[in-house]
């Protein structure tokens, strides 16, 4: 984990820009759809790797922020802060913080929140549920971090005040791609300018996105030929056939809402640590995958 006293503050990123292209005109459903996708084959591919990758290289990697939004005054009651912190392992830095406590009108919200978001989950328990539902995988499993399946109804849980809506997540995610892989927590994303939503009432929902990505688009859907968060360049991307450069994601923070699978590190850590390859290690490739269920 990086050195909390050692971090170096950026100012708020920008909005999510989609891969180049020779021109580039208003977002469309095809492009939110691309960097959806994207964002979480990219997001499923790194836990491991973003680990044993935290050599102290320090460029552009994940950047996770807990943000108050200018004039939210709901925001500074429930103790949102404006920290953002660069990290190479998912946001680690913030997340091995302990959680702050809450007061017990925002408690109850959250609790609410919570309930609302497994009951949406366990909707779709199987992988098999997912792809009827016609979910679209994005990446492979990868240890800590599962296999993402898309739901692209919606990809923005945002609500106009910035709160999450915690009954329509955007992502469902898995211990496996097979057809009886087990549902094993959420995943909430946004579209958001700047700063992350607000989100979950609280300031414990530690939301990230990545930047400096390569990805390759095929029939299988999209891979990256890059470990996610390290300091990928444009021209380090060219050199692969068919890959394409993406400066930065979506927003998305993990909700492990599924009884038997709540993360010890907390409800909203990127990674669960209980999940792991189907050998029981966290083995995996060199771009972070590995066989699960």
């Amino acid at each position: 984990m990086l050195d909390q006293d050692a971090r170096t503050e950026v100012a708020p990123p920008p909005a999510p820009t989609p891969p180049d292209r020779p021109t580039r005109g208003r977002r469309s459903t095809l492009f939110v759809v691309v960097v959806v996708l994207a964002a979480v084959a990219i997001a499923a591919a790194g836990f491991a790797i973003g680990r044993a990758s935290n050599d102290g290289n320090s460029g552009s990697a994940a950047v996770t922020t807990r943000p108050q939004p200018a004039g939210s005054s709901s925001a500074k009651a429930s103790g949102k802060t404006s920290d953002t912190v660069p990290t190479l392992a998912f946001g680690e830095a913030v997340e091995s913080q302990p959680d702050k406590p809450l007061n017990n009108a925002t408690r109850t919200a959250l609790a609410a929140d919570l309930v609302a978001a497994r009951t949406a989950a366990l909707k779709y328990p199987t992988v098999a549920d997912a792809r009827a539902a016609g979910m679209r995988q994005a990446g492979k499993f990868a240890p800590g971090a599962g296999a993402h399946f898309i739901d692209f109804g919606h990809t923005d849980n945002i609500n106009p005040d910035g709160s999450v809506d915690p009954s329509h997540p955007g992502s469902y995610i898995y211990d496996g791609i097979n057809p009886t892989s087990r549902l094993v927590g959420v995943m909430y994303l946004s579209l958001a300018n700047g700063d992350a939503p607000a989100g979950f009432p609280g300031p414990n929902d530690h939301w990230h996105l990545h930047q400096n990505l390569c990805i390759k688009y095929g029939a299988a859907g999209i891979s990256v030929p890059f470990a996610p968060d390290r300091d990928v360049t444009r021209a380090q991307c060219a050199t692969v056939p068919g890959s394409t450069f993406m400066k930065k994601t979506v927003w998305m923070v993990h909700a492990w809402v599924v009884p038997g699978w709540e993360s010890p590190k907390g409800v909203f850590s990127h990674a669960n640590p209980d999940l792991t390859c189907k050998d029981g290690t966290m083995h995996t490739d060199k771009v972070g995958f590995c066989p699960g269920t």
